[in-house]
C-alpha cells in the first residue's frame, strides 16, 4: 500500500521529467541523421554501415549527454521528496503509528524511487534506440546499453544520497540542495580538469569526463566503480533508516 502511495505523490514530478526526457532526446537525437545540403535540412542517405555507425556514435553521445543532467537532477528531486515529504506535512506522524516497523517505510519509500527510476531512463532510451534504428536501418546500440547502465547507477546513488539526506533532515528542500551541490562540485572539478563532459574520441571508442571514472584503468576489476556505486545506493539507506528510528517525532 505504501509502495504505491510513494508512486502516487511523486506521479506528477515523475510525468514532468519522463515528457521532458521524451522530448529533448528526440530533439537530440533526430539531428544526429540529418545533413545540410543548400540550406535544407533532410535526412541522410545511409549508404555504408561506416556512415551508419557515424549517426549511431553521434544520437548515443546526444542522447547520453541530455539523459545525464536530466537523471540526475530528477533522481535528486525524487529522492528529496522521500519521508522527507511526509514529515513536513506531518504525515508521518500517522504513518509511524501503524502497526509497522519504521524500517518498512524508510526500504518501502526508497524502492519506490529506485523503480520509477526505470521507465525515467528506460524510455528516453528506448526512444533514442527507435529513432537511430529507423534512421539507419542497422543496430549499434552497445554504446547505448553500457552508458545507459552508467547512467542508471549514477542516478541511483544520486538518488540514495537525496533520500538519505532528506530522511535525516526531515526536510525535502536540504535533500535536494546538498544533493545538488554535489552534482555542482562534480562539473565544477571536471571542468576545472579541463575536460568538457562529453567528449567522444572517434579513433578509439572511449568517453572522457563525466564517465571517465568507469572508464579508468584503475579499477581493481571490470565495473568496479559501478559495484561501488551500487553499495553506495543500499548502504546509504541503512544509515536513513538507523538516524530515522532514532528520530522523536
Amino acid at each position: 500500500m505504501y509502495f504505491w502511495t510513494c508512486w502516487y505523490t511523486r506521479r506528477f514530478r515523475l510525468a514532468i521529467y519522463l515528457l521532458l526526457g521524451v522530448v529533448f532526446v528526440a530533439m537530440a537525437t533526430v539531428p544526429a541523421g540529418m545533413i545540410n545540403p543548400g540550406g535544407h535540412w533532410v535526412f541522410a542517405k545511409v549508404t555504408s554501415p561506416a556512415q551508419a555507425r557515424i549517426i549511431w556514435d553521434e544520437g548515443v553521445d546526444h542522447t547520453i549527454a541530455v539523459l545525464l543532467v536530466l537523471v540526475l537532477f530528477a533522481a535528486a528531486d525524487l529522492g528529496a521528496l522521500a519521508t522527507g515529504e511526509d514529515a513536513k506535512r506531518r504525515e508521518i506522524v500517522f504513518l509511524v503509528t501503524r502497526p509497522r516497523p519504521r524500517r518498512h517505510f524508510i526500504w518501502t519509500s526508497w524502492a519506490a524511487g529506485i523503480v520509477q527510476l526505470i521507465p525515467l531512463l528506460g524510455a528516453p532510451l528506448l526512444l533514442s534506440f527507435t529513432i537511430l534504428l529507423r534512421m539507419t536501418h542497422t543496430v549499434f546500440a552497445s554504446q547505448l546499453a553500457v552508458r545507459g547502465l552508467e547512467i542508471f547507477a549514477l542516478a541511483a546513488a544520486m538518488y540514495a544520497l537525496a533520500f538519505s539526506l532528506s530522511v535525516l533532515t526531515r526536510s525535502p528542500q536540504s535533500g535536494f540542495q546538498l544533493a545538488a551541490f554535489v552534482i555542482l562540485v562534480y562539473a565544477g572539478i571536471d571542468y576545472a580538469r579541463s575536460a568538457p563532459w562529453f567528449f567522444f574520441d572517434w579513433g578509439h571508442s572511449a568517453y572522457y569526463g563525466a564517465f571517465a571514472l568507469f572508464d579508468a584503468g584503475s579499477q581493481v576489476f571490470p565495473f568496479a566503480n559501478i559495484a561501488f556505486l551500487a553499495i553506495a545506493t543500499f548502504a546509504l539507506p541503512i544509515i536513513a533508516d538507523v538516524g530515522f528510528r532514532r528520530q522523536d517525532l
